[in-house]
């Protein structure tokens, strides 16, 4: 049942000894010998990566513990913000990458804001994480980590007074460097603050977009931003300069957060729609809406409109847009998808979104269409009004009101004018105190609007922005 293994190897049979191996016996001898080399392959590969690594290791561990000294060594701790650095040793590239935050009194650990307005306690001490991670990582390797904590030289609160803590960040959460922060007090009745010394007074953010305002008197202050070179900066609001208030108690921290970045460039151009001339109001205001549905008024027309920066742009109106629920009242002619459709299926279709082009300094084209109607006015008519009223023929109307002036230097009998989407009355007069009605005359269509007067009044007009389905 069993055979020898000198039998096999020494068959008995002199025929049997020069048969050799089946070819079966082969194959199988070669995939035995393929599995162990390939494993001694992966060993030796496994081996020399972990060694590799090890090496790379304590490179690391002294790129840790260099960085930790350095940041103990700062003369001083308010200059020891976050920061990442790349250095290449050996054909391999190191990643130090420093965090650091304040710990308050409180025990609120936050980079340069706390989350509450008061409660927070006074500043303490400033934590400081090193992380140090390299090219071939292993990914079972952890980073090396490296911690250490740095207290201020010298004191820099006192029971009797507080810290104002400012954060800065661009529209990508980044810290905003560069940013002049004024603290002034507020024009309060009974407000206990007083000015700030020159060595409480804030320094213009660092990389982090962190400014710190220390020994800072109980009451209650102004913060304001603004960039000492000029670059155009904007917040959310598309404030140039935002203010915000803030409340400082005896041993504690008050915190202003702020979103300021460089402004994208918005350059509109109106009656895009109509090839010809027209007189533009000189009072138009424009509507700029973002996707997060923050709206912008700009109350003049000017060449370049500088706005908070966002990737997904602004939708741009003619004259003052403002959605259902808005404070003061809503105002939807302006807004071509707000009309609804006819009875024969015509719809209003918003101009495309003007998004900035980064490879051309942040700059959009923003096309503004209107409606264009021409007027019959008296020959030296040198003013026209337009005030919008109830909306008529589909108009969904404007509750807030708008009015617009035109002036004109010539003269004639009629006289052609660029209007906002909705309903219209208007007049036309030598002055502002000597206006009459006026009778509409050619009414000219365009590429996105058909104009019509109202069936009521001949001096009203409807700028109706739906076209064909």
């Amino acid at each position: 049942m069993f055979q020898r293994l000198s039998d096999r190897l020494r068959p008995t049979d002199p025929a049997d000894r020069d048969a050799g191996l089946s070819l079966v016996e082969v194959i199988v001898a070669l995939l035995v010998f393929t599995v162990i080399t390939t494993g001694s392959i992966i060993a030796v590969g496994t081996v020399l990566s972990m060694t590799s690594d090890n090496r790379s290791r304590v490179v690391a561990a002294n790129l840790a513990s260099q960085a930790i000294d350095k940041a103990r060594g700062a003369a001083d701790v308010f200059l020891v913000t976050n920061a990442s650095t790349t250095q290449e040793l050996n054909g391999t590239t190191f990643t130090v990458k420093r965090t650091a935050s304040w710990v308050t009194t409180g025990g609120v650990d936050s980079q340069c804001a706390t989350p509450g307005q008061s409660g927070n306690g006074s500043l303490f001490f400033k934590r400081v994480n090193v992380s140090v991670t390299w090219t071939g990582q292993r990914t079972s390797t952890t980073p090396v980590r490296a911690d250490t904590i740095l207290a201020p030289v010298s004191k820099i609160n006192d029971p009797s007074t507080g810290t104002i803590l400012i954060s800065v960040l661009d529209q990508t959460g980044a810290g905003s460097a560069g940013v002049v922060v004024t603290i002034a007090t507020a024009s309060l009745t009974g407000n206990t603050a007083s000015a700030l010394s020159a060595d409480s007074s804030p320094d213009p953010t660092d990389t982090d977009g962190c400014s710190f305002a220390t020994k800072v008197q109980p009451g209650t202050y102004t913060v304001t931003l603004s960039r000492a070179d000029g670059t155009p900066y904007r917040d959310r609001d598309q404030a140039a300069d935002p203010v915000q208030t803030v409340v400082v108690s005896a041993g504690d921290t008050a915190s202003a957060l702020f979103s300021y970045a460089a402004a994208d460039t918005y350059r509109p151009t109106y009656a895009t729609n109509y090839s010809g001339q027209a007189l533009l109001p000189t009072d138009l205001t424009t509507t700029y809406l973002s996707s997060d549905g923050r709206r912008y008024v700009a109350p003049t027309r000017v060449t370049d409109q500088y706005l908070f920066p966002t990737a997904t742009g602004y939708q741009v109106f003619a004259g003052t847009y403002a959605p259902t629920g808005a404070a003061g009242g809503s105002c939807l002619s302006p807004d071509p998808a707000s009309w609804p459709a006819t009875a024969d299926g015509k719809t209003g279709k918003r101009q495309a979104i003007a998004v900035p082009d980064p490879l051309s300094s942040k700059t959009a084209a923003a096309p503004v269409p209107m409606g264009v109607v021409t007027l019959n006015v008296g020959n030296g008519d040198r003013t026209i009004r337009a005030i919008s009223t109830l909306g008529q023929n589909g108009d969904p109307g404007c509750a807030i009101g708008q009015t617009l002036n035109f002036t004109r230097t010539g003269n004639g009998t009629t006289a052609t004018v660029a209007l906002p989407y909705g309903t219209w009355f208007v007049k036309s007069g030598p002055t502002t105190s000597s206006l009459k009605d006026v009778t509409i005359g050619t009414l000219i269509g365009s590429l996105l609007g058909v104009l019509k007067p109202s069936a009521s009044t001949s001096n009203t007009v409807v700028v109706d922005p739906r076209t064909a389905p």
